[in-house]
């Protein structure tokens, strides 16, 4: 049985994240049952707590719920993730003219986003545990979700939220090299250096080279002997 302790915590909060933590560390891997009654005695927490946590997994694409068959991790293809790329692609292509439009003009989401790079950039250089690849994969989030905020519409925020581009999270950042998340953060300084200059030719190439890059290393996770 894992031991967790759940002095600070709601049995939710903390059967969720030991549950995420075992995914992302593949002691749960992606295509395997999840049932209640083994999960009660692994985490030592009772039945409603463990069905909340799995719930809030599904949400996030980590656990997928089968009909007549039961909970699952979720498997990623990478016919999938492409095709979920190639959408977060045209989503933040489409509206850059605005997005550049908001950001000069929200000096909230301008301050957010700056601050959101300098607390990457501290981190990432120094990543030692699960729980600041946590961090790293919120920030990288973050991000994109102030990006998106630019557009101004709350609808299409919500329908790009959802699209479940965050689905390969949890098997790049635990993985993926440092170099790779370096990469990553400087990319985000490139975004946001063209959107304070106001160059649309210029943020639509770093936000083409971004999700490329992401699209690459995700390919070389689910095929490492075909790179």
């Amino acid at each position: 049985m894992t031991l967790i302790d759940y002095r600070t915590e709601t049995l939710v909060e903390v059967v969720y994240k030991a549950i995420k933590k075992d995914i992302t560390e593949r002691a749960l891997v992606p295509g395997q049952k999840l049932v209640i009654r083994e999960l009660q005695e692994r985490y030592g927490i009772s039945e409603t707590p463990i069905k909340q946590a799995l719930n809030r997994l599904i949400t996030e694409g980590l656990v997928e719920n089968i009909p007549r068959r039961g909970m699952f991790v979720k498997q990623v293809t990478w016919k999938e993730i492409e095709e979920l790329m190639d959408i977060r692609l045209m989503f933040e292509s489409f509206y850059i003219p605005q997005i550049i439009k908001t950001f000069h003009q929200n000096a909230d989401i301008r301050a957010k986003m700056a601050a959101n790079l300098d607390e990457h950039q501290r981190m990432i250089g120094n990543i030692r545990d699960l729980n600041e690849y946590f961090r790293n994969y919120y920030l990288d989030q973050e991000f994109h979700q102030l990006f998106i905020q630019c557009i101004g519409n709350a609808r299409l925020a919500h329908i790009y939220n959802n699209l479940g581009t965050h689905i390969y999270a949890y098997y790049v950042y635990g993985r993926q090299p440092r170099e790779g998340m370096i990469r990553g953060v400087q990319e985000h300084r490139d975004i946001f250096d063209a959107l304070v200059a106001g160059d649309e030719v210029r943020l639509r190439e770093c936000v083409r080279i971004h999700i490329e890059n992401a699209k690459k290393n995700v390919f070389e996770m689910l095929h490492p002997n075909e790179v």
